[in-house]
């Protein structure tokens, strides 16, 4: 029986989006491009702003801001529904989840969480994690090193929290 998309509705706010895989999300570079090229093509579709992004073999984790309060329910509807035609089934195990964040200095801690992330997985099946974050391509760190913020990712938001965000997220 096919799963049934569930109508959340999630109060205006910031929030960290986790979703697992069944075994492996993302098996290679053609996956991970294909996933941010969903989202650059999404996330402007929506009421949602990406902060932050880490995609990982077998995870992946967003930090989103929405304005209304079915953004994200639509955003991850799009995002999960693309990917998993493109994989021709789904390689997700069961439906993302949504932490709504208490304000500002979590939302910073969660962004510096999810920049982090790549360092603390080292080997996953095919995949050889970067040692670095500033080497880590499926990541939106490198964004903020560059200051880079555009029509599907918000950078600025979360720069402004804090002086130098390198020296925050590394220390």
């Amino acid at each position: 029986m096919p799963a049934k998309f569930r109508n959340k509705e999630f109060s205006i706010g910031t929030y960290h989006i986790f979703q697992t895989g069944k075994s492996v999300i993302f098996s290679g570079d053609p996956d991970f491009q294909r996933y941010l090229s969903n989202l650059r093509r999404f996330v402007p579709e929506t009421d949602a702003k990406l902060l932050a992004y880490c995609l990982l073999p077998n995870a992946l984790d967003l930090l989103v801001r929405q304005s209304t309060p079915r953004a994200i329910t639509k955003l991850m509807r799009k995002l999960t529904t693309a990917y998993s035609m493109y994989k021709k089934g789904s390689p997700f195990r069961g439906v993302y989840k949504a932490r709504l964040l208490a304000g500002d200095r979590e939302a910073l801690d969660v962004s510096s969480q999810i920049h982090r992330s790549p360092m603390t997985t080292t080997n996953f099946g095919p995949l050889q994690i970067r040692s670095t974050f500033s080497s880590y391509l499926y990541s939106s760190y490198h964004l903020y090193l560059e200051n880079i913020s555009n029509s599907w990712i918000d950078t600025l938001y979360i720069s402004r929290l804090v002086p130098d965000y390198k020296r925050f997220v590394e220390s």
